[in-house]
């Protein structure tokens, strides 16, 4: 089952470009997660930028993962 999610994520993942996947990553995949203020001046943006991109590349990713799921079952049957 782990190996399963980990493979769902990796592959919602890749539906991100550069920068989501970056600020995803940092900001919810982190034991410490990286402040809005480091990644707005990383990305020369501002922490407000920082967060709309963090939670639209979630909901992607939780796009995927559902799309990706559904698809897994559909092929299982």
């Amino acid at each position: 089952e782990l190996r399963r999610r980990s493979k769902l994520l990796d592959r919602a993942m890749n539906t991100l470009n550069a920068r989501e996947r970056r600020i995803l990553s940092e900001r919810r995949l982190k034991e410490e997660p990286t402040t809005l203020e480091d990644l707005s001046t990383e990305f020369n943006i501002s922490r407000e930028r920082v967060r709309q991109i963090e939670v639209r590349a979630f909901e992607k990713i939780q796009r995927a993962i559902r799309n990706a799921a559904i698809e897994e079952r559909l092929t299982a049957e």
